[in-house]
């Protein structure tokens, strides 16, 4: 394995090249901030440093009416990376990944000179108007099709994978967490390890109990960039 560049790994990562712009629901802003500015990520408060953000927004019913409106998806700040940064650095070889958002997570692991490709799996047609075209293609491919049903009938192996989607809040069904096991699940005989986003420790522990691999948790230094 070689050594990485975990600051050029996170400058990869970050979305500068994908300008704002609307498709559908969805729409990309761009936030500038000349000094640091407090702000709150689910239930944690976080600073951002000064300078120019990347958002991915979709209009919901509880969101229309916000400022900025629309739910938050997908961001480029120091916070949103590194909560991606463990799979980032130890991603290897052919690499699946469920969900493409603002593609930080894939920038970031093509980034890795550890990784030979990366698979990406968007449903959302809107996303892939609003991103794709500014992706670099090189050892990239991104399919438009439902993870959940892409991943029952594959047969392509992968070294490691990562899962990362999102569900609107407003519409009943499974927790993001269950919708996550269940593409782990899809995944465990054709993925060596794998892991999503903000996965509960009950749900690790379920999957791991049932003999499935999961990225091991690796302790990062507070500031990394």
């Amino acid at each position: 394995m070689m050594d990485i560049d975990i600051e050029a790994l996170l400058l990869a990562a970050r979305a500068d090249n994908i300008p704002a712009g609307w498709s559908g629901l969805w729409y990309i802003r761009k936030d500038t901030f000349a000094v640091p500015t407090p702000g709150v990520r689910g239930k944690e408060s976080v600073v951002l440093d000064p300078g120019t953000y990347t958002y991915l927004r979709t209009l919901t019913d509880s969101s229309i009416f916000d400022s900025p409106p629309g739910e938050l998806v997908m961001e480029d700040s120091i916070h949103e990376l590194r909560s991606h940064l463990q799979f980032m650095l130890q991603a290897y070889g052919d690499v699946l990944i469920t969900g493409l958002g603002l593609g930080c997570v894939v920038r970031g692991v093509l980034a890795n000179p550890n990784v030979r490709s990366v698979l990406c799996i968007e449903k959302s047609n809107d996303v892939l108007n609003l991103v794709r075209r500014y992706m670099d293609q090189k050892n990239l491919t991104i399919i438009r099709a439902d993870a959940l049903d892409w991943t029952l009938n594959n047969t392509q192996k992968f070294d490691c994978a990562w899962h990362d989607l999102w569900f609107d809040n407003d519409k009943k069904g499974l927790h993001l967490d269950l919708w996550h096991a269940q593409l782990i699940h899809n995944c465990r005989d054709f993925v060596k390890w794998q892991g999503a986003w903000n996965t509960d420790r009950t749900i690790r522990k379920f999957m791991e109990g049932r003999g499935i691999r999961l990225s091991p948790r690796v302790r990062l230094k507070e500031k990394t960039w």
